[in-house]
């Protein structure tokens, strides 16, 4: 999906900051894992490596919150030389797909059954790359719209009875980026699907306004293991993004890692309170401090409340509920020093 002409100006800018901080849609996080050997890029996804990958699924429609009738799943590894992504397309229509082959970089291929694949090697939010791959193989890539920059990347597909599969190899030279473990890439995978009548457009992570969206992209972690993860908490959360964080893992791994995020997250808070107890012995106002005091302590008992609820393995259900109590709780106590202010002042009228 190509995007219009950006806005330009301050006012456009602080729009644009608004509607970042206003959105609450789920930060996806995908641990990858390392492959043993380089992968054959044939579009069949047969390799053993490959099952050493959680596979993912569950893209919505864009601009919805609602699950696409017709699902795409992927799985994600890394080498030393490539990033991989194995790509699978659910299509019940197969009999209608007429692949069209598109020489590299023309538009065609936004109007043939294709898979778009985003990815933001630095997580910087700014420098970030697009390549849509089509049912017949073409290519197109830019670095952001521009056409002009073209990949060393290797794809592959393969046609079958009710899907079509693709598996694509990104070279990490292209990008200057040399993989190391715990290193975030931002990444989306969206897809076009334009086979006969149907026309659907879903994503992997929610955007806005377009699929060219990096502050809403999903987060790859290369090797990222449970405690890394919970670590990494705040990089997630670049871009002042409040959704829950949904971690995309093998069973049992992510139980785990959202224990450590509920332990990080709670761990944030304590110090949020600290820092906010020693402003409160600093306020020269004794009943903004009598005030302050007050707030802080129904504050701890929710925070002693969510630690406890935090302990052992969480479930995804679980930790998402959690994981929005924490985010409001720290929202909350950061309006606790005005908040108490005003009420000095209020009662003293």
């Amino acid at each position: 999906m190509q995007t219009m002409t950006a806005w330009i100006g301050a006012g456009a800018l602080w729009v644009a900051a608004v509607a970042i901080a206003e959105d609450d849609y789920p930060i996806h996080v995908y641990p990858v894992p390392a492959a043993e050997a380089p992968l054959t890029v044939d579009g069949k996804l047969d390799e053993p490596a490959w099952q050493t990958a959680p596979v993912v699924s569950g893209f919505t429609l864009f601009g919805k919150p609602d699950l696409a009738p017709v699902q795409t799943s992927f799985r994600v590894l890394y080498d030393r030389e490539n990033l991989y992504l194995g790509i699978v397309c659910d299509e019940p229509e197969m009999g209608k797909l007429s692949p069209v082959t598109h020489a590299r970089d023309e538009h065609g291929v936004f109007s043939a059954e294709a898979v778009e694949i985003f990815l933001d090697p630095g997580h910087t939010h700014d420098l970030y790359y697009q390549s849509a791959v089509s049912s017949a193989g073409s290519l197109y890539d830019s670095e952001k719209e521009n056409p002009v920059w073209n990949g060393n990347t290797r794809v592959g597909v393969s046609l079958g009875k009710d899907a079509w599969s693709l598996e694509v190899a990104f070279a990490w030279k292209d990008f200057g980026v040399t993989p190391e473990t715990g290193a975030i890439v931002g990444l989306n995978i969206c897809r076009d699907r334009q086979i006969g009548e149907a026309r659907q457009w879903s994503n992997w992570a929610r955007v806005k306004g377009g699929f060219h969206d990096p502050v809403r992209f999903g987060h790859l972690v290369l090797s990222g293991t449970p405690e890394l993860i919970a670590k990494l908490a705040s990089e997630f959360r670049k871009g002042d993004r409040t959704g829950p964080v949904l971690v995309f893992s093998a069973e049992g791994f992510s139980q785990t890692t959202y224990a450590a995020l509920a332990a990080q997250g709670t761990a944030d808070l304590e110090k949020l309170l600290t820092d906010l107890d020693a402003e409160r012995q600093q306020e020269k106002d004794a009943a903004a401090a009598t005030e302050l005091s007050k707030r802080l302590e129904q504050f701890r008992q929710r925070v002693t409340e969510m630690q406890a609820e935090g302990k052992g393995k969480l479930d995804a259900a679980t930790w998402t509920k959690l994981d929005i109590r924490i985010q409001q709780t720290m929202a909350q106590l950061r309006q606790s020093v005005w908040e108490a202010r005003l009420s000095a002042l209020l009662s003293g009228i």
